[in-house]
């Protein structure tokens, strides 16, 4: 690994990643074997239900149980419809979950004006969401929709009265759980309350919007899986007394259904001086099982990590540190998701598009350049996930033996031969449900 073109900055961070452990390394390797794949058995029968004595049975995985993610921010934002098309592509050759932007400003421009359907005036990074939806389902994408309550992202016209906040608040609730709780099965109920910024108007909510929102999710979500949502201070390790794992347990000891926890990963400059807790692998191993203790599941929520110009080499920088840490958090028993935040270069938040000096634009974050060519982070990814991470097992299948196959947990398709011709089969492979799957041939 050569890093002679990386600056002491660069240089300094990944001091911190790659730090020479060898019970981290054995654990994250063994995690991987025994947190991502499990044993399945096949049993065949005829279709008069008497057992196939031997068959060839070949099993080609199609999907991830786990998630992989992106915010699909972009989608049909280009001028170019070419460069859509190729978005759309490079996304769904990646991903197997999209994040659907519901920020309530830009969805709710002005008062009553939803911006649900997917003819509704365009706004940057904020596709309609019936528009990703369709997207999601061409490609069989789960969808995740972000955030319900946030403070940040506040309409303009929302009033600062507590009780009118309020009713504005459970109106929103109940419109968007009518349309959309029965197609997005996942949802950010409430996001990064932890940095919440105090005595501004522009931030105001009410005292206990949190419990509010979980209140309110419970109610119009019924089916759906509720997350909480924080960003940079989850990894700041204080054993039972760590800020993220505080509210957590709040929520949860007070009776309100919490269902996952997510948790950021942005590159950004106020947390690289923190750089020994975020970029240490000890350190966020203890997190995860910190938070493990809640007895929900974790994900990584939006990942950002920097691939900046003046680290020297700042796309071998990315792809180093990409690599390492899908390990890690693909890894811990307790995670069931990673969400990369922006897929293209010079897109990013706070920043008109392709301008690199403004915004989150200057991190180059993304995995792919503004011309839509991937960078090696995003071969990284793709190797790890449809080809190190994937497994296509095959066996003689024969009456009375164990006809087992170990894989990593997912969708597949099976395909059984036998003397009387062939057939296809579709299983759900899962960590949490039965593995013994009975086809009819």
């Amino acid at each position: 690994m050569n890093l002679s073109k990386m600056s002491d900055e660069a240089k300094w961070l990944l001091k911190h990643l790659l730090i020479d452990n060898p019970e981290v390394d054995e654990r994250v390797e063994s995690g991987i074997e025994q947190n991502r794949k499990g044993w399945g058995a096949i049993i065949l029968q005829d279709q008069d239900g008497k057992p196939v004595k031997s068959a060839s049975v070949s099993m080609k995985q199609v999907k991830h149980d786990f998630h992989f993610g992106c915010n699909a921010f972009l989608l049909d934002q280009f001028p170019e419809e070419e460069k859509n098309a190729q978005y759309r592509e490079l996304f769904s050759d990646l991903f197997n979950l999209a994040t659907v932007p519901f920020y309530w400003r830009d969805l709710e421009p002005e008062e009553g004006n939803l911006r649900f359907d997917k003819n509704s005036r365009p706004i940057y990074r904020r596709p309609p969401p019936d528009l990703v939806l369709d997207f999601c389902e061409e490609h069989n994408i789960t969808p995740k929709g972000h955030p319900l309550l946030w403070h940040l992202f506040r309409p303009d016209w929302l009033p600062l009265d507590e009780q009118s906040m309020r009713r504005h608040i459970h109106r929103r609730f109940r419109e968007i759980g009518e349309r959309y709780a029965h197609r997005i099965p996942i949802w950010d109920v409430c996001n990064e309350a932890q940095t919440l910024t105090n005595f501004e108007d522009y931030a105001h909510m009410p005292e206990d919007h949190v419990e509010l929102a979980f209140d309110l999710a419970k109610r119009y979500f019924t089916d759906c899986r509720l997350t909480y949502n924080d960003d940079r201070i989850w990894y700041r390790y204080s054993k039972n007394y760590t800020p993220v794992y505080l509210l957590a347990k709040h929520l949860i000891d007070k009776g309100y259904r919490l269902d996952a926890l997510g948790l950021q990963y942005h590159m950004f400059p106020r947390t690289i001086p923190r750089a020994a807790q975020n970029l240490n692998p000890v350190n966020l191993l203890a997190c995860f099982d910190l938070y493990e203790k809640l007895n929900i599941p974790l994900n990584i929520s939006e990942v950002t990590i920097a691939g900046r110009v003046d680290f020297g080499d700042g796309d071998l920088f990315q792809d180093i540190v990409t690599e390492k840490l899908f390990k890690l958090w693909f890894s811990h028993r307790a995670m069931n998701g990673i969400v990369w935040w922006n897929l293209v270069d010079l897109t990013a938040s706070e920043a008109p598009l392709g301008d690199e000096t403004a915004g989150e634009n200057q991190h180059r974050g993304g995995l792919l350049n503004l011309d839509l060519s991937p960078k090696p982070a995003y071969n990284t990814l793709k190797r790890l996930i449809h080809e190190e991470w994937q497994t296509n097992p095959e066996f003689e299948y024969q009456e009375g033996a164990p006809n087992m196959f170990r894989g990593f947990y997912g969708l597949y398709d099976v395909t059984v031969k036998t003397s009387n011709g062939s057939s296809t089969h579709r299983v759900n492979f899962s960590r949490d449900t039965l593995k013994r799957f009975l086809l009819k041939v």
